[in-house]
């Protein structure tokens, strides 16, 4: 199942992406590049983008290879159930502020939203079947998508596979090039 939730994330991530992609070819600039607004916009995408990275990354830590065979409750998931999509969805609106279109600042992080809702309520069901009892008590506790910030614990040490951070930080490469490669294509 996992695999599967994962392959899906990935499809549809993409077809987001090629529709950014196009709307940003399409769609006319709403701030040109070189207004105060534009560099306004351009800052806080850098700052947002980072912001993923560096949090996908910290999330990633915590997973450190266990994900689906231990219920992960410390660090950034003791604060949000689902911090990866969280640090995602803080990217998307980086790269889409970044775009300096309106219809696209707008409409890519609400799709976003919509697309890994119900990815959210499939791994849900699945980590409910999987860890019972112990996942309704997580739920109960900690918010799914926001976080609350009041809740964070984590251990003094951490346990963790070095390849699965070598593929996370493999990944917050790509949200460094979402700046050069938005520039190139405006």
């Amino acid at each position: 199942m996992s695999r599967s939730l994962n392959l899906k994330r990935i499809q549809l991530s993409g077809g987001l992406a090629v529709g950014a992609v196009l709307g940003m070819i399409v769609l006319p600039v709403t701030w040109p590049e070189g207004t105060v607004t534009h560099k306004i916009l351009w800052a806080v995408a850098s700052v947002l983008i980072g912001l993923a990275a560096l949090g996908r990354l910290y999330a990633t830590a915590f997973l450190g290879g266990f994900k689906n065979q231990t219920l992960i409750t410390q660090g950034p998931f003791s604060v949000m159930r689902n911090p990866l999509y969280f640090f995602s969805f803080v990217g998307v609106c980086g790269v889409a502020l970044a775009t300096a279109q309106i219809v696209l600042m707008v409409a890519v992080p609400i799709l976003f939203l919509l697309l890994m809702h119900r990815l959210m309520q499939r791994e849900e069901a699945f980590l409910q079947e999987k860890f019972g009892a112990d996942y309704q008590a997580y739920c109960a506790k900690t918010p799914r998508f926001v976080p609350r910030l009041s809740l964070y614990q984590a251990p003094d040490t951490l346990e963790m596979c070095p390849k699965y951070l070598l593929n996370a930080l493999k990944d917050a490469i790509w949200w460094f090039t979402a700046l050069p490669l938005l520039n190139f294509l405006s």
